[in-house]
């Protein structure tokens, strides 16, 4: 499965991009290390491509990763659950290539991966949480319309609602 953006192609993860590269990510960077919990798991490079195999075949589960047009892979989305009961869907996003941070890339993926959302399994909403230090998610979240629905000490519940 592949959507394409202006400038990115979302493509279903498999085990072959399970790469060194990726698994970088999570030990390149305070950030990463700081807000992604996969981070936090000690993982290497067999753990990171079980993660990947665990939910390529789920039908609650859209795990997508983010290429340019020279097809080098710089981050994922994913949405798990998805919930087609209620119509709603949980989203995490993962910038993982330094070079492309702070570039609009969220914004953009954000809203090709919703519109697919909606047109292919009728999501009504979606939810995500968010560390409250990250200023820059935050600020990506809600560029795309995403709202703060609850607050924890740690962070925000946002939920977009899908028109």
């Amino acid at each position: 499965m592949v959507i394409n953006t202006e400038r990115f192609q979302l493509k279903t993860l498999t085990v072959d991009d399970a790469t060194e590269e990726y698994l970088s990510w999570f030990s390149s960077s305070e950030e990463v290390g700081e807000y992604i919990t996969y981070a936090k798991t000690n993982a290497d490079i067999n753990k990171l491509r079980h993660y990947v195999k665990e939910r390529e075949d789920r039908k609650d589960v859209l795990f997508l990763g983010i290429f340019t047009d020279s097809g080098q892979h710089i981050g994922n989305i994913k949405y798990e659950p998805i919930n087609l009961k209620d119509k709603s869907a949980t989203m995490g996003i993962l910038i993982g290539d330094k070079e492309w941070r702070g570039k609009g890339v969220a914004t953009e993926v954000i809203r090709g991966s919703v519109k697919y959302l909606k047109e292919n399994y009728r999501i009504k909403y979606i939810d995500l949480g968010v560390d409250k230090d990250n200023i820059a998610a935050v600020s990506a979240y809600k560029k795309s319309k995403f709202k703060i629905i609850k607050k924890t000490d740690f962070g925000f519940m946002m939920r977009l609602n899908i028109k």
